[in-house]
């Protein structure tokens, strides 16, 4: 099952105790500093638990309202801090708002976890620089040199030398070349299997098929409301991203770099979401929800036919699990992407860093504790437990599971009150998340690739994204900042002639705003990048 290069990150979640969030790249494997590290730190923890030196408590503050888990308990966590010394108190964001305003007053915790607010966190008067702090503690670890460059890339300062975190989720061409089988999370469509088979198992193999299956669904349960639109991480994107307006920046017919709002497929998402909402397939005050858990409660208790979340197997069978006990009879599947859907763009050098405050009360353990999760040893105890107890390895390295954590692994709730497991600060091999799927069906897993086959990679566009304090990366967030209010006039007009005039006055306003100056930018920019890269 050999992949072609189709991202440059897994899209990962962290400490969930089930992967939600966007996952993939690790420091070094190969020259086993990484794993030096791991086995250094390793020791210092527990000779320190061992001699009862007192343990360090370092403040972290988690930037999403959807994050799991806002407590540093479970036997993960526990046996973290049993191998380094270092326990975490945890505090998550309250909403997006948040993390601005702590950096405005300069009332940073001693660590944050963030993917935004990256360039303003990424210098010296405010963070940390991991390379200093690595040579200031004797630390045995460096990140690969393309991982370093791109953490530099959101310095705030370009001509700053230093790096500030490691984006997590990133993978480099080598490593997805020698990838066998891995499945990256990319935003896709759940569907209840057995409300499908109830109206006669249609086709649903085109977009127009999907549509007609979704009016179906409305005909025969018209209190169900038939697409859940409330997830505010993946709201309506699969939808958009299927007609081709998958990221923010996307090549032209003419190899030109332009904002995706701009172009040809933009238009024919949001038409497509419209006549939706016309057909009464979603409502507004769907659209309302800013809770990932409130929708997917709607989910759980059988409420719509469709509900959108981030691809992954073992994602599917915490769904069902959780549904099932609401709905003995309720099987969820995996929407294959149809056969006319556009090819599609991802443009992904890394998603979230974890940055060190200059508040931060010991930058020796936090430095310590950072290099260690990031470390073989780190990485396999956060993601599959404790060795020997909770899996042991296979001949080909593959983990196998216990019946205990198999049985917990069923339920998200039960997963993360137990073990509290997943990405923590730390990023991972492919294979390692390749194996993690090992106990998953794989007719399930082979579901879930075949939809990554219409995805290419151009980290490009990601890493060519200018800081915000220029003059293009101002015009860049003043488009962010307008576009979701856009989006929901385009998403709920009334009529043709109402969408029309939506959509032409929010052309009007990007080209007010700019976009063409940001457009000229990144065609000129992204060579740039590519040259230096290596992309």
């Amino acid at each position: 099952m050999k992949k072609k290069l189709i991202s440059a990150f897994l899209c990962m979640a962290m400490l969930t105790g089930m992967l939600t969030g966007c996952g993939g790249g690790t420091e070094q494997k190969s020259g086993e500093t990484a794993a030096s590290a791991g086995a250094v730190q390793a020791d210092e923890g527990t000779q320190a638990a061992q001699s009862g030196d007192e343990e360090a408590v370092l403040d972290l503050y988690i930037d999403y309202t959807w994050f799991g888990s806002d407590s540093w308990t479970g036997i993960i966590p526990e046996e973290i801090t049993k191998n380094t010394g270092v326990r975490f108190n945890i505090n998550r964001s309250a909403d997006d708002s948040q993390l601005g305003l702590m950096i405005a007053s300069g009332d940073l915790p001693d660590l944050v976890f963030t993917s935004n607010e990256l360039s303003r966190l990424c210098n010296s008067d405010i963070c940390y620089s991991y390379d200093e702090l690595i040579e200031q503690y004797g630390i045995d670890w460096e990140p690969s040199r393309d991982r370093i460059a791109i953490a530099k890339s959101h310095n705030t300062d370009p001509a700053d030398e230093h790096y500030y975190t490691i984006m997590q989720n990133y993978n480099s061409t080598e490593e997805w070349n020698k990838a066998e089988g891995v499945v990256p999370s990319v935003s896709t469509l759940y569907y209840r299997k057995d409300i499908w088979e109830a109206i006669g198992s249609p086709a649903m193999t085109t977009m127009d098929d999907i549509m007609k299956v979704m009016l179906q669904v409305k005909e025969a349960y018209p209190d169900m409301q038939v697409v859940n639109a409330g997830n505010p991480t993946w709201r309506l994107r699969p939808f958009k991203e299927w007609m081709g307006n998958s990221n923010d920046f996307l090549y032209d017919e003419n190899g030109n770099v332009i904002y995706c709002d701009t172009a040809d497929s933009f238009y024919d998402g949001v038409k497509y979401i419209n006549e939706m909402y016309r057909n009464g397939l979603f409502s507004e005050e769907n659209l309302a929800i800013i809770n990932e858990d409130d929708a997917k409660q709607q989910a759980l208790n059988g409420n719509c036919f469709i509900y959108e979340w981030n691809a992954r197997p073992n994602q599917l069978t915490q769904l069902n699990t959780e549904t099932q006990k609401n709905i003995p009879d309720a099987e969820w599947a995996c929407l294959e992407v149809p056969d006319d859907a556009a090819a599609m763009t991802r443009a992904n050098a890394g998603w979230s860093g974890v940055f060190i405050s200059k508040n931060c009360k010991n930058p020796e353990a936090a430095i310590k504790v950072i290099s260690y999760l990031n470390s073989e040893e780190g990485r396999h105890l956060a993601l599959w437990g404790r060795e020997g107890i909770d899996y042991t390895l296979t001949e080909n390295g593959a983990p196998s599971f216990s019946e205990e954590w198999q049985e917990a692994y069923k339920d998200s709730k039960v997963m993360t009150e137990k073990y509290n497991n997943g990405y923590f600060l730390c990023t991972t091999e492919l294979d390692e998340l390749y194996l993690y799927y090992a106990d998953v069906d794989p007719e399930v897993v082979a579901s879930f690739e075949k939809n990554m086959d219409k995805y290419t990679n151009y980290p490009e566009l990601s890493v060519a994204v200018p800081t915000s304090d220029s003059d293009p990366g101002i015009i860049y967030n003043k488009i962010k900042e307008a576009r979701e209010a856009e989006y929901v006039k385009l998403y709920t007009a009334a009529s043709d002639e109402e969408f029309e005039k939506v959509y032409q006055d929010y052309m009007n306003l990007l080209e007010k705003i700019g976009v063409n100056e940001l457009n000229s930018y990144m065609t000129e920019r992204v060579p740039e990048i590519k040259e230096l890269y290596g992309f």
